[in-house]
């Protein structure tokens, strides 16, 4: 029984990192003024930035039918997400940067959905909450490496 707790506690933690690491908050620039109709096209997200925004939102999409799948012992859900997890993997959109770092963390990302794929269908939930759980750090690591990388280096 204390298995299964601690268990549910993962998950439950998971979800809570998946919630923060995607969460949209406010920045800066939601609190100046919108820009006139006059604005310059510079002003407005780009189409790239549009693109981007829309396929993490499918990565985000396809990780809830992972935690969902994990929380209720669905292996065909959890495969089903890491399926959905390995073809964004594999669009052009997801690399957004080109240096060493950013392939690194993609070539890891890759990695480790594979690793969750082959759990969900051997029908290891251990195995992949284990996974899920280092995805989800694949991810945050990521992310924390585009924060702070400037376009183009």
């Amino acid at each position: 029984m204390r298995r299964h707790y601690n268990m549910l506690f993962l998950i439950a933690l998971a979800l809570l990192g998946m919630a923060w690491l995607f969460r949209t908050t406010p920045s800066h620039a939601d609190d100046e003024a919108k820009p006139s109709k006059n604005a310059t096209k510079e002003e407005k997200p780009g189409i790239k930035e549009t693109v981007v925004r829309a396929f993490m939102r499918k990565k985000l999409a396809a990780s809830e039918k992972i935690l969902e799948g994990l929380a209720v012992e669905d292996f065909d859900l959890i495969a089903e997400g890491a399926k959905q997890l390995k073809a964004t993997a594999g669009a052009a959109e997801f690399m957004a940067f080109n240096d060493a770092e950013y392939v690194e963390h993609a070539d890891d990302f890759r990695r480790i959905v594979n690793k969750l794929s082959v759990a969900a269908k051997e029908k290891r939930l251990d195995g992949a909450t284990l996974a899920f759980l280092d995805v989800t750090m694949s991810c945050v690591e990521c992310h924390k490496h585009v924060r702070s990388a400037k376009p183009g280096e």
